[in-house]
């Protein structure tokens, strides 16, 4: 699995050149060389011409079929290494300008959330969605917030180290709102699963109660459509590294109000973040003011996890870059979600 973000983006990009060149070199050697074949037959006597000729599609056989070769290596040797990850996952590398909310510049509508009836859970069971001996489908689907240090991934890894099997699609892009998302990706939401877990862009998350909860429901709409018996459940996760609490616990009322609304779980990321920021400040989960560094990313995947599962995180081995104290700090604070 790829634990790098700054290499993923930097090896799409490669990527791409090399498909570009792949094809345009190859083309453009093949025109030089029927040029150069057509100037040997009004011109027999000069030399070297079939040899020049032989080499320039020798050139252009081995420019379209190197990166075939790496791709092929890469995809062999899979996982065994970060960088083979990296490259591997590049394919299906998607990211656009993130959306920056300012805090003071958005006017937060005025509304009122009876979440008396809420409890996580209620109905249905929230826990059951990992099974031992069993592979699940999971659909990660939002933005940065979750692509940023891939926390699907860590998911899987964490589970896969308390003895799970779990398969992850995901289903974001930068910047977007859950209600652009169902508009974009209908197919890909719409596909199989056994749970899914969302998380809406900021700007929305924390001031659009009405964007948030009407991009919430057609999202699980296209999902109870596809999957009449998938579990569905929604992060309630942190704001800006500089927001209040009042700015946080509005945003967490309404995942509740939303969540309850559509007979979801909630996921309280946020609130695992605000108990390590006051229990281990030292930890930095902020890789900016928006998204999570690898510890913020390592600790929202060990939260969804227990969330999933129900079982504790104390037996899990996988530390992804961190130290093994501080993974073990994040993960008692998991724990307490």
């Amino acid at each position: 699995m790829c634990e790098n973000t700054i290499l993923l983006p930097i090896l799409s990009a490669v990527k791409k050149m090399m498909t570009l060149i792949q094809f345009i070199v190859p083309i453009l050697l093949i025109c030089f060389a029927t040029f150069k074949f057509i100037m040997m037959i009004k011109n027999p006597d000069e030399k070297g011409g079939i040899k020049k000729i032989l080499n320039q599609f020798l050139a252009a056989a081995i420019v379209f079929f190197i990166p075939l070769i790496i791709n092929v290596l890469m995809t062999i040797v899979g996982e065994k290494t970060n960088f083979s990850s990296c490259w591997v996952e590049a394919e299906d590398y998607k990211i656009s300008t993130s959306k920056f909310y300012e805090i003071g510049n958005n006017k937060r509508k005025k509304i009122t959330n009876d979440t008396s009836k809420y409890e996580p859970g209620e109905g249905r069971s929230p826990y059951d969605c990992l099974k031992k001996n069993k592979t699940t489908s999971l659909v990660f689907i939002g933005n940065s917030k979750t692509y940023v240090h891939n926390i699907p991934k860590k998911v899987q890894a964490i589970a896969k180290s308390n003895g799970y099997s779990v398969q992850i699609k995901s289903v974001v892009e930068g910047g977007n709102t859950l209600s652009e998302l169902s508009y974009k990706y209908s197919s890909s939401i719409s596909a199989s699963y056994d749970c899914a877990i969302l998380q809406e862009q900021t700007d929305v998350y924390m001031a659009d109660y009405n964007t948030y909860s009407s991009g919430a429901s057609n999202v699980i709409s296209q999902l109870r459509n596809a999957n009449p018996n998938i579990k569905i459940y929604i992060r309630a996760l942190w704001v800006t590294s500089s927001s209040g609490s009042a700015t946080r616990n509005n945003s967490y009322s309404y995942t509740e109000s939303i969540a309850s609304n559509n007979q979801a779980t909630v996921i309280y990321d946020g609130k695992a973040f605000d108990r390590c920021r006051s229990t281990y400040p030292s930890i930095g989960l902020f890789g900016d003011d928006i998204h999570q560094s690898e510890a913020g990313a390592y600790l929202s995947a060990a939260t969804i996890y227990k969330a999933l599962s129900g079982m504790s995180t104390q037996k899990t081995t996988y530390t992804a870059d961190l130290s093994e104290t501080t993974a073990k700090q994040l993960l008692k604070i998991a724990d307490e979600s």
